[in-house]
């Protein structure tokens, strides 16, 4: 009995415990919730004001002088000493002689076939004098002025069909312009300046033997060079003939001014881009020499140069209206190495100067001149 009596006591305490449990678990008061806290995006901004900018283009170039010839032979012959040796970076001037060759062995054949010549009119005088009296005194004197070492003259022009077909029959013309073709040989033998220029690459020295068709050197004209720049087609608009270039060069801090002088109509297979020729001259140019170029196009635009980086794409940037970021179409006009020339944004819009983290419907705080 007692044993009983100890059990239905410890149930009651057990009941007891519960019962004050949940007693004073209601008594306590429910944790408060945590407030919802808005956090506010910064937005660094430029307000757009648009202005007249005038349009440059840079480039880079090698130049190539205007006048350039590669001298070969065209005649052969053992190369002799001249009063100037034909040596890289010496200057001649034009009609100096560049080049002689030993012409000895072919002037000679040409002053015999000159003197055949000679006798040849000599041997037609007679009958000229009967048989065509009104050019015998012509002939007389074109045979009394003519000199075995000196170049042939023109030969008198006949009077009639009858006298031309005469001298058709003795080979007087055939003669003479196989003396002609000779003459015009000869002077193949001594290769003289075209224009005042300098020797960029020698090939030969004097007493050694030249063939006809060898390449002997090169001969230029320093005074005056093409900068040749390839301009893709995006950005050949603008270009003229004409324009002003300002060109420098970053090997010697020289600077120059030049003009383009001419646009090629072809697109250059492997770059795709098109060439322009800038004229330029000045003291330190050198062939083959590289320089960078700031072309003044032909246009102005109203528009604004930003960052590249601040594109969203390639024809949209981030603005932001009432707090909200919208995507806005621009027109890129000019694309630089950091930098971009666009239209398309009114004056007064506050455009994003930051593209990461940021969407179109982004509600944001714009702040202007953020450091």
């Amino acid at each position: 009995m007692l044993k009983r009596k100890s059990i239905l006591l410890g149930l009651l305490v057990i009941v007891a415990c519960i019962a004050l449990s949940i007693l004073f678990a209601g008594m306590k008061k429910a944790p408060k919730e945590k407030e919802a806290v808005a956090k506010e995006i910064v937005l660094p901004v430029q307000e757009v004001n648009n202005t007249e900018l005038d349009l440059h283009l840079s480039v880079v170039g090698k130049l190539e002088a205007y006048s350039k010839m590669e001298v070969y032979a065209e005649v052969s012959g053992i190369l002799e000493n001249s009063g100037k040796a034909f040596l890289e970076g010496i200057q001649f001037s034009t009609g100096e002689t560049l080049l002689s060759i030993n012409k000895s062995k072919f002037e000679s054949e040409v002053f015999s076939n000159r003197s055949s010549f000679m006798n040849k009119i000599a041997n037609i005088l007679p009958d000229l004098k009967y048989d065509y009296p009104d050019s015998y005194s012509v002939w007389e004197q074109y045979l009394k002025d003519f000199e075995v070492e000196q170049f042939i003259s023109p030969i008198p022009e006949p009077l009639n069909e009858k006298e031309k077909y005469y001298l058709a029959g003795k080979s007087v013309y055939t003669d003479y312009y196989n003396l002609k073709s000779q003459e015009e040989q000869l002077r193949k033998y001594s290769i003289r300046a075209p224009f005042n220029g300098e020797v960029i690459e020698s090939n030969i020295k004097p007493g050694t033997l030249v063939m006809s068709g060898q390449k002997l050197g090169e001969f230029v004209n320093t005074s005056v060079f093409d900068l040749v720049v390839g301009v893709d087609l995006n950005n050949l608009h603008g270009i003229e003939a004409g324009n002003e270039v300002k060109l420098y060069s970053n090997a010697t801090g020289q600077k120059w001014n030049g003009k383009v002088r001419r646009i090629s109509n072809k697109i250059d297979d492997k770059t795709q881009m098109v060439n322009v020729y800038i004229s330029v001259s000045g003291k330190g140019l050198k062939e083959s020499m590289f320089l960078n170029a700031d072309i003044s196009l032909s246009q102005q635009v109203m528009g604004i140069e930003i960052p590249r980086k601040l594109l969203a794409d390639s024809e949209h940037v981030f603005v932001v209206n009432n707090k909200t970021v919208h995507l806005q179409e621009i027109h890129v006009i000019q694309r630089k190495e950091n930098t971009v020339i666009i239209e398309g944004l009114a004056n007064g819009s506050l455009l994003a100067l930051k593209t990461s983290a940021i969407h179109e419907g982004l509600t944001v705080v714009p702040v202007q001149n953020m450091q």
